[in-house]
């Protein structure tokens, strides 16, 4: 078995090392136990074993650094000692060498001996022994050292001719000159092995590199190329010489030469090697794709002194990529557009390969893998399965191709056509075993089959006619319902031109603008006179549509159309009925609608008006139900009949049930016209009526609304004749009656106030403000009265004015009075805990005053405040309503009065009561009424008005307030007359509770200045 050639090295090393050593020790001791005593040989001795240690050890050191490596390449396998490099031949030569030189060295040895007196001179046999090492290796330099061995031994130490040595100093010169040519020889082996090791390296090394398709490069540091192959050379299109000690800015553009002097700072900084793609453009416009790899260069120090690179080009093989890429993306594009999936399926293995277009008509994501054969069948019916599967069967037991049409549901549910196909691929065995094919989505054609095939189904079946003509204006086709209504059969009109069909009844104009329709919009639809077979004329509702072919030209016009005869029979039934009066004849409220509506549209743009007139007749309930409903029916038949014959033509007439018409007199140019026309049906009605029970007279009320005057829509006009009618009706029946739209819009203005203000109540919207009332003597607070106000969210504060006149009589009266009171009593209480009691007047409206149930109430409301005096309270009435209902005013202020509260007559004055009534009524003040006194220092007649209210006052024993006090000199002129109190601006203004104290401080600043200018004695 051959020896690897770290094997032999070791072995050679260790013979060498045993052989000279034990040299060493015989020959070295031999030597000393000659030439020195016993002292000097321990010293010797421990000399030459140091000076042998040294040595060995520095051959060691240098053996193991040239050890061959455990996995020697192929240039060291060859037998240690021999030279594979070199041929037989030179091996020879470099034997012979050593042998002639050796002998040659001998010779001069021998001469040089006979002139030295025989003494040797082994240091010149050295010489041929290093020389044949150096030039041949070992073997040379061993041949060399054994004849120069044998030679000196032989030839110059004594004893001569004998291979014995009698002098151990000769020994020792042999022994150093055996060893040392030993050393030599072994040493200059090792220098030829490695050597020839490094030449073959490098020789390997340039194959390689030289050899290689793949660009090579070295860059130093500073990015300038130390070493390109001959693949980069010719790759970029430059001589390595033009290349060496330049940089990438030589092939590239600046901006990408920067870019890779970057790529190789980074890897230089980083000490690791990376590989990439990398497109790069050449100086002369050439774009290429290379695969590289690039790492750091390290000296013997592991200092990074450069880069090396290796380039492959890859353009080629990305056009491929690229051109296979978009081979593969054309043909899923083509089989996205034709909604075509190709598919593989092994069935020994149960595994299937799909197309993308596959996964998207199965609904399903491209990403996960096809499912198997078997697991296919959730996607499809059970007889459509059972015919792939019978097909796919087929196709792997006789290798057929099969196609089959199914209908698929995919992962979201919905439903579609697809066709299967497929063949079968045998195998080496001839089996079949392997199938191959495509799914195609094919809904839209089998939806446009199933429409084919429902479009002849309709064309057959079809009740309405359907007629077919080519571009040439020929008819082509018919159907059945054609014949039917037309009375042609499809081999009489086929061919003919369709005007065959013609009534004559439509002018030229008429298909004129039929064809220049069809022509703009490719459809016309209408209504059409034709004639039958039989010459009847019928009305038939006609649709035309343009086939186009695929350049926009007509293929076909289609034309479908349905008999009118009945319908327009049926049409006219039914608008009689839906716009007349089955009893009289008589247009009923929608009819009456759309001509009131035109009367208005016609009103608007003439000067003329029109009137709406809402006619009931008198008592003719109590007539159907003593009659029947018969001679009810009879006698509207009659009124109607009549009021015809006294309207003209341009009226209407119209009935909207029971006993109620309504006539709408148009072109009308003054109130006087209508007049006329109400006194002639008024009579018309009143016309006796003979019928089978007896002779009737009737009598009617109407309602008369003028159009513009009362300018609404037509449902309000009907509305507004309606209320007029209740009010002809009310005021004794047997008239007419005017609506005023003036009072009508205050009514509806009311009504809209009275909602609003019930709001604001339920959303405690009302406040109460108070004017105090003073001691015009001593300038005290008396009382206050009490002022509602509306805080409207939309409008502000609102003063009473504003609203308590809409709310007079109203449900709501009594309810924001009863509030008022309310409120107020909470306010008193309030001020007594507070130690500042206050009256409080109040103000009731009559509906409320005089409720049979306001005492009741007013006594509950008091008993809420047990610890308020009642005489805190005072209500103040009207004189009006003590007028109007004396006696019961009288009997509810006695009733109110046993409960503590005060009375006081508000406004007196202005009403006319009378002295005994006065004297009757329990009330407790009079209040001056405003208008009188705000005149009276400059109206003597308003001056005796107060004047006399409070002599009035004084001898009914009754307080006197005096209201709309402006200024102090209007305060100052009551004190001289005898009013004792007062209140107005000029005391303080209507305030909320809260800014009563704050008035009141100011108040006892001002009060001083009432008695300033008087003239007499305070009362």
């Amino acid at each position: 078995m051959a020896m690897s050639p770290r094997g032999r090295f070791i072995g050679l090393a260790a013979s060498g090392y045993a052989l000279a050593s034990l040299a060493w020790i015989y020959c070295s001791d031999r030597l000393l136990a000659d030439l020195a005593s016993t002292q000097a040989m321990v010293w010797l001795s421990m000399a030459k074993g140091g000076f042998f240690v040294i040595l060995t050890t520095a051959l060691l050191i240098y053996a193991l650094n040239t050890v061959p490596p455990a996995t020697a390449s192929p240039l060291d396998s060859a037998p240690f000692g021999d030279a594979p490099q070199r041929s037989l031949l030179q091996r020879a030569g470099s034997y012979l060498f050593a042998t002639l030189v050796t002998l040659a060295m001998l010779l001069v040895h021998h001469s040089l001996a006979g002139l030295l007196d025989h003494h040797s001179l082994p240091v010149i046999l050295l010489l041929p022994i290093v020389a044949s090492a150096w030039l041949g290796g070992f073997g040379p330099g061993f041949l060399a050292t054994a004849l120069a061995g044998l030679g000196l031994d032989y030839l110059a130490l004594p004893p001569l001719n004998s291979l014995w040595i009698d002098n151990d100093h000769d020994l020792l010169q042999f022994a150093v000159l055996c060893l040392g040519g030993l050393a030599i020889s072994l040493l200059s082996h090792l220098r030829l092995r490695t050597e020839r090791h490094l030449h073959a390296q490098r020789h390997l090394l340039d194959a390689v590199v030289t050899g290689t398709t793949d660009a090579i490069f070295v860059k130093d540091q500073a990015g300038r190329y130390q070493l390109a192959n001959r693949a980069f050379a010719e790759l970029l299109q430059v001589t390595p010489e033009a290349l060496l000690g330049n940089d990438d800015r030589l092939l590239f553009c600046d901006e990408q030469a920067d870019q890779l002097r970057a790529e190789d700072l980074t890897l230089m900084r980083e000490a690791c090697t990376r590989s990439w793609e990398r497109s790069l453009t050449l100086r002369d416009g050439r774009a290429l794709e290379f695969l590289i790899t690039k790492g750091p260069i390290f000296d013997a120090a592991g200092q990074v002194r450069g880069v090396f690179g290796i380039a492959h080009d890859i353009t080629a093989r990305k056009r491929t990529e690229e051109a296979l890429q978009r081979s593969e993306t054309a043909m899923r594009m083509a089989q996205r557009l034709a909604n075509v999936g190709n598919w593989e399926w092994d069935a020994a293995s149960d595994r299937q390969v799909w197309s993308e277009q596959t996964f998207r008509i199965f609904g399903l994501p491209s990403d996960q893998p096809p499912p198997s054969f078997s697991a296919l069948r959730q996607w499809f019916g059970e007889k459509d399965w059972a015919l792939i599967e019978q097909a796919t069967h087929k196709a792997l037991a006789q290798g057929e191709d099969f196609a089959v049409d199914a209908e698929l549901r995919d992962q979201s549910g919905a439903q579609r056509w697809v066709s299967v196909r497929g063949y079968g691929r045998r195998g080496s065995d001839g089996k079949v075993r392997q199938l191959y094919g495509a799914l195609q989505d094919i809904n839209e054609r089998k939806l446009a089959e199933l429409a084919l095939h429902q479009a002849a189904m309709v064309f057959d079946s079809s009740h309405q006619g359907i007629i077919v003509v080519d571009p040439q204006m020929r008819i082509s086709r018919v159907n059945p319902a054609f014949t039917r209504i037309t009375g042609y059969t499809a081999e009489e009109v086929v061919g003919q031109r369709p005007n065959v069909l013609s009534s004559g009844l439509h002018d030229p104009a008429f298909y004129s603008e039929l064809y220049a329709s069809l022509a703009r919009d490719g459809y016309w639809s209408g209504e059409v006179w034709n004639r039958r077979k039989s010459g009847e004329t019928y009305p038939e509702m006609l649709s035309i549509s343009v086939a186009h072919d695929d350049q926009g030209q007509p293929l076909h016009y289609i034309g479908v159309f349905s008999d009118l005869t009945q319908i327009k029979s049926q049409a006219d039934q039914l608008d009689r009925m839906a716009h007349f009066d089955p009893l009289t004849g008589l247009p009923n409220r929608r009819l009456l609608g759309d001509r009131l509506d035109q009367a208005i549209a016609r009103s608007l743009r003439s000067s003329h008006s029109l009137a709406v007139c809402y006619l009931d007749i008198d008592d003719f309930k109590s007539i159907n139900q003593q009659g029947g409903t018969a001679l009810g029916d009879s006698l509207l038949v009659t009124v109607g009949d009549n009021l015809k014959h006294v309207l003209r033509s341009e009226d209407t007439l119209a009935r909207l049930g029971d006993d109620e018409f309504v006539v709408l007199l148009t072109e009308i140019e003054s109130v006087e016209d209508c007049s006329s026309s109400l006194d002639r049906m008024l009579a018309a009605i009143n016309a006796p009526i003979a019928t089978e029970a007896g002779e009737f007279r009737l009598s009617a009320s109407i309602g008369v609304c003028i159009y513009p005057d009362d300018d609404v829509d037509a449902g309000l006009l009907l509305r507004h004749a309606d209320q007029a009618m209740c009010l002809a009706k009310a005021a004794g029946k047997n008239r007419y009656h005017l609506f005023d739209p003036d009072s009508d819009r205050k009514a509806h203005a009311r009504r809209k106030l009275l909602d609003r203000a019930h709001s604001g109540l339920e959303a405690d919207e009302f406040v109460l403000h108070y004017q105090p009332k003073v001691d015009l003597d001593t300038g005290a607070l008396v009382g206050v009265e009490a002022l509602v106000r509306w805080a409207d969210p939309d409008q502000g504060l609102l003063m009473p004015g504003m609203f308590l006149p809409a709310l007079q009589g109203s449900p709501l009266d009594m309810r924001l009075g009863e509030w008022v009171i309310r409120t107020a009593l909470a306010q008193a209480d309030a001020w007594r805990r507070e130690g500042r009691p206050v009256a409080i007047s109040v103000n009731v409206s009559a509906c409320h005053l005089l409720d049979q149930h306001f005492p009741e109430w007013l006594g509950s409301s008091l008993a809420r405040y047990p610890e308020l005096p009642p005489a805190s309270l005072e209500l103040e009435i009207l004189e009006s309503v003590a007028i109007d209902d004396m006696a019961r005013a009288i009997q509810v202020l006695r009733q109110c009065r046993k409960l503590g509260v005060h009375f006081a007559l508000d406004d007196f004055g202005t009403g006319y009561s009378s002295l005994t009534y006065l004297r009757q009524l329990p009330v407790d003040t009079l209040k001056i009424d405003q208008t009188f006194v705000r005149d009276m220092l400059h109206d003597g007649d308003d001056l005796g008005i107060v004047e006399g209210v409070i002599r009035l006052a004084e001898t009914f024993d009754r307080e006197v307030v005096a209201e709309g006090v402006e200024t102090l000199e209007h305060a100052r002129q009551l004190r001289r007359m005898g009013c004792r109190f007062g209140q107005g601006y000029g005391i303080g203004r209507p305030m909320p509770a809260q800014e009563l104290p704050i008035w009141l401080e100011s108040w006892r600043q001002q009060s001083p200045a009432l008695r300033g200018g008087a003239g007499g004695q305070p009362r």
